[in-house]
């Protein structure tokens, strides 16, 4: 009884999340899917990680601005821009001005790319075979269905994250929260 008291508050049980959280299950999906191709085109072209999917989207179309090929990847510029240029570097993607427009840089494939690229297709589809197969024609259509609507549906949970957080750039953080530091302040976790 005597220490009871002096314990304090009792300890919540941590919640319990829904038994199947799809975010959760398509990024361990994309994860274990991503590190596969990586190993794999390492092997197959000594692409680091990352570029091939740089050639995989311009191999789809192009030429095509920094900024349209991030936003075909899911990705901000900053984070495929070392990617083109290394790429660029290797003779694997060209830049050049849009003759439209000066001021954009158009990338497209180099020949040794469009190469790099037909051997990015054929591996693939060997793996997307694989991973497909069983499933009848019809749940192939399905899947493809659902996964255009989850990726809307996410496109438009990211945009609503990014105006929530440009709104709330210049509000007072919630310096209760566990999660909260300032940079002379220990976190606290």
């Amino acid at each position: 009884m005597e220490k009871a008291k002096r314990q304090g508050k009792p300890r919540s049980e941590p919640k319990r999340l829904p038994a199947f959280v799809l975010s959760r299950k398509v990024m361990t999906l994309a994860n274990l899917l991503k590190r596969g191709a990586g190993i794999r085109y390492r092997r197959l072209l000594g692409l680091p990680q990352g570029e091939w999917g740089v050639i995989a989207q311009l191999g789809a179309r192009a030429p095509r601005t920094l900024g349209d090929l991030a936003a075909g990847m899911g990705l901000d510029i900053t984070q495929i821009s070392r990617s083109v240029s290394d790429l660029v570097e290797r003779g694997l993607v060209t830049r050049s001005s849009n003759p439209l427009n000066n001021r954009e840089v158009l990338i497209a494939l180099s020949r040794k790319g469009e190469a790099a690229n037909a051997v990015i297709v054929d591996a693939g589809s060997r793996v997307n075979e694989t991973l497909l197969e069983g499933l009848s024609d019809r749940e192939r259509t399905a899947l493809e269905a659902l996964l255009v609507r989850f990726t809307e549906r996410a496109e438009r949970l990211l945009a609503s994250e990014q105006e929530t957080s440009d709104s709330a750039r210049f509000a007072e953080p919630l310096t209760d929260s566990p999660l909260w530091f300032a940079p002379n302040r220990p976190r606290r976790l």
